[in-house]
């Protein structure tokens, strides 16, 4: 039997109103397989732990995990374990020797999949793009990024012909600024996702930057992952899905309309 998932049945975390908790383990038990679905609260001790104990307590022959799918596999396995849940749940399958499907879309697959949606989504990638590229210079430099940096890497990275030109540097302060009332300098652009994060919330005030992270989980991350869970299952008796709980809330009418409804496991025991 080929399981097939119904996508219609995926949520806008924002019309979830019965939300699980982060972290939540959910065991679907279905033909002799199952589902262990790990929604992790990100980067927090205790889903380091529930990832032990998933490994420690199941016969797990597949690891799907939150990890974008072109991410080269000889990255995850030097990671330390505190770095972050999702590549800890990668590195255990690799370390196992079993199979490991890196299940989230890459970030050029939202640029594209977005655009294709809606022309207008070009400032708020470029936005999302140029913040996020000098975050991860910060976090992995312990060194400030600069706008014209930012500017110049997002456009090398993801423009081309076809698109209209990006906003230069002044007008991407004033996007910004306009959006959010937040003036965006090289002293603070590394910043902005800690001191911040109003701005990357989904439908937070109901900008079309906010929009945007609603619309990047429902057009691209979500329907990639869903797509990687039920092809892990097909394929094999005991998968471990990691995802943060989010993610487990947004599809699980999905899960359970194929795999019947979950047990719940204390995750304290």
């Amino acid at each position: 039997m080929k399981y097939v998932p119904d996508m219609n049945l995926l949520r806008a975390y924002s019309d979830v109103t019965d939300r699980l908790p982060a972290p939540t383990l959910a065991v679907f038990e279905f033909d002799n397989k199952k589902l262990i679905y790990c929604g992790t609260k990100h980067s927090a001790d205790v889903s380091f732990q529930l990832l032990d104990k998933c490994f420690n307590d199941y016969d797990i022959d597949c690891v799907v995990t939150e990890v974008h799918r072109n991410t080269e596999p000889v990255k995850i396995q030097t990671h330390t374990r505190s770095s972050n849940e999702l590549t800890y749940s990668a590195r255990l399958g690799y370390k196992r020797d079993i199979p490991v499907i890196l299940a989230d879309s890459s970030k050029y697959d939202w640029f594209t999949d977005l655009l294709k949606v809606d022309s207008n989504y070009l400032k708020p990638l470029q936005v999302f793009f140029m913040l996020d590229d000098a975050y991860t210079y910060k976090q992995h430099f312990k060194e400030n990024y600069s706008i014209e940096r930012a500017l110049k890497n997002t456009i090398h990275k993801y423009w081309d012909d076809t698109l209209p030109p990006p906003m230069t540097r002044e007008e991407f302060q004033e996007y910004f600024l306009e959006q959010f009332g937040i003036e965006i300098t090289d002293d603070n652009i590394s910043d902005i996702y800690i001191t911040h994060p109003e701005w990357h919330c989904p439908d937070n005030n109901g900008s079309l930057l906010n929009k945007m992270w609603s619309d990047i989980g429902m057009i691209s991350r979500d329907p990639y992952m869903v797509k990687c869970i039920f092809d892990a299952v097909n394929s094999h008796d005991c998968v471990l899905a990691t995802f943060g709980a989010g993610h487990l809330n947004k599809q699980i009418r999905i899960l359970e309309q194929a795999f019947g409804k979950p047990t719940f496991v204390d995750i304290k025991a």
